[in-house]
């Protein structure tokens, strides 16, 4: 599923659920505006109703927590999710215990398909940057060349709840569990589950679901040799999440994610990154061992997806020179992918862009 699908993928779902079945909603956008209309929906109108309230109010404040066995990586960003995605806060790569010692930390920035990360602060990475702080990466750039074109790739569904909704209509097994405190807030909490059955399923489209996110659920199910991917949804009143939490069991291992909500509708602003503050990534790649004619493609970061013949590692920042010699961005974990495919290098929160923008909504 391209990239940019992954945002816009909010809207198609507010406009695929116009019409709720079995429910009303009086709200002119077809949101709940109270606990117990929420409480009355289906879990499947919930879902939809979330879609739709989220595409009302697409900016938030996102905490999201990885873990693997043996890595973890934080993110604490604010987000927008709207046709044009943008987000600016830090990044934390340490040891499986996200509360031990030795994280990581470092600052990104996204807009207009541009990722910022600020990685000069690594001694034994400035020399690669020419005493510049930040790598720049235009991920539409990036897309286009096969030495690179998983760079960034899990970037923005980390932090969006889209996928989980998405993963979430998809499963044949989607209930509701019932009336939670979730974070000191009122909530109802769903569930469901998709299995590697799902990704060959044609009736994925059927559930509600568009072409592109059953193509969504196929590759992540598929591609990622996942057996079994399991999602929850806490909704508060209004239908905005209030978090989201998966597991992906793999053959190797299993790669949890917990991803809070909060401040709904608020302000996103993304610093300036001047150009003489920066480098381009497709520079670094091309200055390296066998950059210029592709012959020798640059190898990612550690992640815990290194192949699926392998345990999953620790993601760490860039290191100064990788095997190639090319420098990779830091990596999610992720789950397994299939032996010779690159492993894509991926933060839960995006980066930003070399202008100021700022854009808020309000809040229900």
């Amino acid at each position: 599923m391209p990239r940019k699908q992954i945002w816009t993928g909010l809207a198609l779902a507010a406009a695929a659920a116009s019409a709720l079945t079995g429910c009303s909603l009086s709200a002119s956008d077809g949101t709940p505006r109270s606990f117990a209309q929420l409480s009355g929906l289906s879990a499947q109108d919930a879902v939809k109703a979330a879609a739709r309230a989220v595409a009302a109010h697409p900016s938030a404040k996102v905490h999201t927590v990885l873990t693997a066995p043996d890595a973890s990586e934080t993110a604490d960003v604010t987000a927008s999710f709207n046709e044009h995605p943008k987000l600016q806060g830090t990044l934390a790569l340490g040891p499986a215990d996200p509360t031990q010692a030795g994280a990581v930390r470092i600052p990104i920035r996204y807009a207009d398909d541009v990722m910022y990360m600020k990685m000069g602060a690594a001694p034994t990475y400035a020399a690669q940057l020419g005493g510049r702080p930040w790598v720049r990466m235009d991920l539409e750039v990036l897309a286009k060349d096969p030495r690179t074109a998983a760079v960034g790739s899990d970037v923005l569904e980390n932090t969006a709840p889209s996928k989980g909704f998405t993963m979430l209509t998809a499963a044949k097994d989607l209930h509701r569990i019932g009336e939670e405190q979730h974070g000191g807030v009122q909530t109802v909490h769903y569930a469901g589950t998709v299995s590697g059955a799902d990704a060959l399923d044609p009736n994925l489209v059927g559930r509600g679901l568009t072409a592109d996110d059953a193509d969504t659920v196929s590759q992540a199910l598929a591609y990622g040799r996942i057996s079994k991917l399991g999602y929850d949804l806490w909704l508060r009143a209004d239908g905005l999440p209030v978090a989201e939490t998966f597991t992906e069991t793999t053959p190797i291992g299993t790669l949890n994610g917990e991803i809070d909500y909060s401040d709904w509708g608020t302000a996103v602003s993304v610093d300036e990154v001047p150009e003489s503050q920066s480098v381009d990534y497709m520079d670094l790649v091309q200055k390296a061992p066998g950059g210029s004619d592709g012959s020798s493609a640059p190898s990612s970061a550690p992640s815990a997806s290194a192949s699926a013949s392998e345990a999953p590692s620790a993601p760490s920042a860039p290191s100064p020179s990788s095997p190639s010699g090319t420098p990779s961005a830091p990596a999610t974990p992720s789950s397994p992918k299939p032996t010779g495919s690159p492993s894509a290098p991926s933060t839960p929160a995006t980066p930003a862009t070399p202008r100021s923008t700022t854009s808020s909504s309000s809040s229900a």
